[in-house]
């Protein structure tokens, strides 16, 4: 009898184990401003934004298209969707001049809450490109293989403190070396840039709490 009651428990401790699930409780949010991407500056190592992600992003090269594709990729995943607001691009360069000008030496994030507070929102949706290198060579061949890094934060414009965070960072490896990515790489063959970051951006909006599961 204790041998098959030791036997239920090894099971149980490895299924558990096995699912691990988020129980993290999101409070309600009913719109969220969604902000254009921005690059890491030029010759920036670490800022606010890198230190909140535990140093899991390794900046890079950043090319000048990066924050163009992948805020025209996210907004395109958001359309539609009422509970968001896709800030275009003047507004947000417009507001982003306001909110500097006034709070000289505040931080990322009251800044970010203070440009939702302005749109009237609950929270702002923020992201940040960390590294963008477009593949040198073809889908069949390649010197250098595509690489995207990038971070998304949530930020609760009542308080300023960011509720959800998520983050890609991934350079194209052969599927000799690893043939687990052919999930995320969805095809045999070497990605462009602009398609891994589409696909790092579908693997991090799954973890978003404010997406409906469909």
């Amino acid at each position: 009898m204790k041998k098959l009651f030791f036997l239920f428990l090894i099971c149980f401790l490895l299924v558990s184990c096995g699912s691990p699930r988020d129980l993290t409780i999101y409070p309600p949010l009913k719109k969220i401003a969604v902000l254009p991407f921005e690059p890491v500056c030029p010759g920036q190592k670490e800022d606010e934004i890198t230190c909140a992600f535990a140093g899991k992003i390794v900046p890079g090269e950043v090319a000048g298209e990066a924050a163009g594709v992948l805020t025209e990729l996210l907004y395109a995943k958001l359309a539609g969707k009422p509970q968001f607001y896709l800030v275009p691009e003047d507004q947000a360069l417009r507001l982003w001049a306001e909110v500097l000008s006034e709070y000289t030496g505040a931080s990322a994030y009251k800044l970010i809450a203070e440009i939702g507070r302005r749109l009237g929102v609950d929270a702002v949706l923020y992201g940040k490109v960390f590294r963008y290198r477009e593949r040198e060579g073809s889908g069949f061949s390649v010197v250098k293989p595509a690489s995207v890094a990038f971070a998304l934060i949530l930020v609760r414009v009542s308080d300023a403190r960011v509720i959800w965070r998520g983050w890609f960072d991934e350079t194209q490896k052969p599927l000799s070396e690893n043939v687990l990515s052919l999930k995320l790489y969805g095809k045999i063959g070497w990605l462009t840039a602009r398609e891994l970051a589409a696909r790092g951006l579908d693997k991090v909006l799954k973890e978003f709490p404010y997406l409906k599961k469909t």
